[in-house]
């Protein structure tokens, strides 16, 4: 399989890393960087992935495995609307 930059294997700490094929298993990948990832991290994976696989990424799973700061911020860099669903948009605690 593919061999990952140590930051990102870092990222997969749970898995066998050399079981992850970068293509198959995208969606954990993403998951993973866009949640937990460094700034050189989601330059590798913005460097590694054409951005219509991450704004679709985005657009139909974000919602469920980001959190809603997580999925603003992606959906920002990857130019795609996501709507924010019930009680989406800002937090009652912001005011």
């Amino acid at each position: 399989m593919a061999e990952f930059p140590s930051f990102i294997e870092r990222l997969l700490w749970d898995v066998d890393v050399s079981s992850v094929d970068p293509w198959q298993h995208k969606g954990l990948i993403f998951e993973r960087v866009m949640s937990r990832g460094t700034w050189e991290a989601m330059k590798w994976l913005r460097a590694t992935y054409p951005p219509d696989a991450l704004a679709d990424f985005v657009r139909t799973e974000g919602k469920r495995k980001l959190s809603p700061r997580d999925v603003a911020y992606w959906a920002l860099v990857c130019g795609v609307q996501v709507d924010p669903g019930p009680g989406g948009g800002r937090p009652r605690w912001a005011g």
